[in-house]
């Protein structure tokens, strides 16, 4: 109860000075606001410290809140350009693989069918591939080599760096494409440089999962090195000649004992193909034929035009023709006989 009366005591008497000082004339009220003020200035001072704090906090938690909107968008943007980047890379290497394509396929000496690659198993990841030609696509090459070339089994695949391997099993749409990796693809080959010449056989995956590719049945005493390169003998009847195959990376001495013998020399090859990584590929069809280019230089060189104006000039006896006329005019007796003579 004390308290509560001294409480109520203390407001009134507040509120009387209030009203006084109020009610007070400026020339009496004034001194005692001058020394009010000066009482409450170190109160005002050290109550504006916190109010500026918090005001300077606010401002700097708006601060971080734009940042990290900014961080945000920073972000999106960032992985935009590296999505965008990612698809300029793929299509620029997809723009040097065409154009090695291209211009393989201009150089080549052979006619190349374009395929590729729509299916790849991984439980027969190094034996075979699907490309997308089949028995359907004769019908265009009948029309563009006049029945000389057509798609069928055992035909060369190959890439702008070397042997891929052979076609198999020939459907309407899709073709197998057998890899020179798996143990049913043997090629005839020679060493590069040589006239050591032998057979070229898939071996599967190695103990360390690697395809491996061995070069059987050469002769003992060969010199074959590591880095030389093999290619193709052509003496096989689907293989031309010349077709890069591999290179050689481990020649094993020569044994007597299984599964040489002694009679021949093996050595372990890596094929110039990326065969781990298979998009665009060619059919070798057969040679190319002569008969175009040869009916081009006909066109071009115009031999028989050019000779026609040195017999034309000659045939200035032309001009000549309507002299007749005017001799037997002259002669009409003996001159025109001898004229027709001649």
């Amino acid at each position: 109860m004390v308290n509560k009366s001294a409480y109520i005591l203390v407001a009134g008497v507040g509120s009387a000075l209030i009203l006084t000082l109020l009610l007070l004339p400026a020339p009496v009220t004034q001194p005692l606001r001058k020394e009010t003020l000066e009482l409450l200035g170190p109160l005002l001072r050290i109550v504006e410290k916190p109010v500026n704090f918090f005001g300077r906090m606010d401002g700097k938690l708006k601060t971080l809140d734009e940042a990290q909107t900014e961080v945000t968008l920073l972000r999106e943007q960032v992985a935009e350009l590296q999505l965008r980047n990612q698809l300029l890379s793929d299509k620029e290497n997809e723009n040097k693989r065409l154009r090695e394509m291209l211009g393989f396929q201009t150089a080549s000496q052979y006619e190349l069918l374009p395929c590729r690659v729509v299916s790849r198993e991984p439980s027969s990841w190094w034996d075979s591939v699907q490309i997308n030609v089949g028995w359907e696509n004769n019908t265009d090459l009948d029309k563009k080599y006049h029945g000389m070339y057509s798609l069928t089994s055992d035909q060369p695949v190959v890439s702008p760096r070397g042997v891929v391997g052979k076609t198999g099993v020939v459907s309407k749409y899709v073709t197998d494409v057998i890899l020179m990796v798996n143990q049913n693809c043997s090629i005839s080959a020679t060493v590069d440089g040589t006239h050591d010449q032998g057979i070229v056989e898939g071996q599967g995956n190695s103990d360390e999962g690697e395809p491996r590719v061995k070069v059987k049945y050469l002769p003992k005493d060969s010199q074959i090195a590591v880095g030389q390169f093999l290619v193709t003998s052509g003496l096989g009847p689907y293989f031309p000649a010349g077709l890069r195959l591999g290179t050689v990376t481990d020649v094993p001495p020569l044994k007597n004992d299984y599964p040489t013998f002694g009679l021949y020399r093996e050595a372990v090859i890596e094929p110039t193909a990326d065969l781990n990584q298979l998009d665009e590929l060619f059919i070798v069809l057969g040679p190319k034929h002569e008969t175009k280019q040869d009916a081009k230089p006909d066109t071009g060189t115009d031999t028989t035009p050019q000779a026609n104006p040195p017999t034309d000039t000659p045939a200035s006896p032309e001009p000549a023709v309507p002299e007749p006329p005017s001799a037997p005019d002259s002669n009409p007796s003996g001159a025109s006989p001898p004229a027709t003579g001649n």
